[in-house]
């Protein structure tokens, strides 16, 4: 099934040339200039991706970000300028996926949503596994990519989801925040190394309680590491 983008970007040139090259590249797109017109077809359109412009006439993009991961929980890729790092680290706290910075190469932006499609795919498609025990009240099914906590299933951001996954299955490993964006990020990414703070942070919201150690230790100084606790099937 060929995969639906909605791009969000008042410029019209920019919206353009993203709305082009993808439906050369196969996409189904439709495009915004503006948070109105967005929110209507979020509604009619329904896509599996939005790339967000944060600067839009009509409403501010954080808070269309945040709308749009609360009801839809899409990939959201969002679209700020190069030196902007507080637009980069909202973004990420409101629910984005990813950013790109402008100006940037089209080529970037294809393989951003390329990847962040392909990680919503593995979710969806992954057949039935038993679970694999990460702490005494949390659980992963590596297949369908579903994680349980205290049996009820916890619903992951596609990269919440693949940093969890990457460090459960490199468990008393330490990785440096360099390592996680080389190894999670999957290609080559300028991005500010907070990025791994707020998805541990994310992370650790949904999934720790306060009766156990959190999922994801931080090693002051240096990173994370997710400890060993049991490898046995359940």
């Amino acid at each position: 099934m060929e995969s639906k983008v909605l791009v969000i970007e008042d410029d019209k040139s920019i919206n353009d040339i993203l709305v082009n090259s993808l439906k050369v590249e196969g996409y189904i797109v439709r495009s915004a200039f503006k948070g109105r017109e967005a929110r209507e077809l979020l509604n009619t359109f329904l896509p599996n991706l939005t790339l967000l412009d944060i600067n839009l006439p009509d409403e501010s993009g954080f808070d269309l970000c945040k709308f749009i991961n609360n009801t839809y929980g899409i990939p959201i890729i969002i679209l700020t300028a190069r030196n902007d790092v507080f637009d980069k680290v909202l973004g990420l706290e409101l629910g984005a996926d990813d950013y790109i910075t402008k100006p940037f190469h089209i080529k970037e932006v294809l393989t951003r949503v390329k990847i962040a499609l392909r990680r919503v795919a593995k979710y969806t498609e992954g057949a039935k596994m038993k679970f694999i025990s990460l702490t005494p009240h949390i659980k992963i099914n590596y297949d369908s990519r579903v994680v349980m906590k205290d049996d009820k299933e916890i619903i992951l951001k596609p990269k919440e989801y693949q940093l969890l996954e990457f460090l459960s299955q490199n468990r008393d490993r330490v990785f440096s925040r360099e390592e996680l964006l080389d190894n999670v990020w999957e290609c080559t990414y300028d991005g500010d190394l907070r990025t791994i703070d707020i998805h541990v942070r994310r992370i650790r919201s949904k999934l720790d309680d306060t009766k156990y150690k959190s999922i994801i230790e931080t090693v002051f100084g240096f990173g994370y590491v997710m400890r060993l606790y049991n490898e046995n099937k359940v």
